[in-house]
């Protein structure tokens, strides 16, 4: 995967354009980055919406084919 990384002078002027309540939770981001000892991806499990499904491949199988995923 190809990662485009921005300029300093661009994240700057983003900064600069952002309103207060904005630049108060870029803050908080920014101050949970620099202390997470890993990766903010292992951290999406937190944002999830309880859905109430249990088992994925019996709700595939239930969806795509239109039927029990048993044997």
């Amino acid at each position: 995967m190809d990662v485009s990384v921005p300029m300093k002078t661009q994240i700057y002027q983003a900064i600069d354009r952002l309103r207060p309540d904005q630049l108060a939770r870029l803050w908080e981001y920014v101050q949970w980055l620099i202390q997470e000892p890993i990766a903010p991806l292992y951290h999406i499990h937190e944002q999830a919406i309880a859905t109430g499904v249990t088992d994925l491949a019996e709700q595939h199988n239930l969806y795509q084919f239109r039927r029990d995923a048993g044997p």
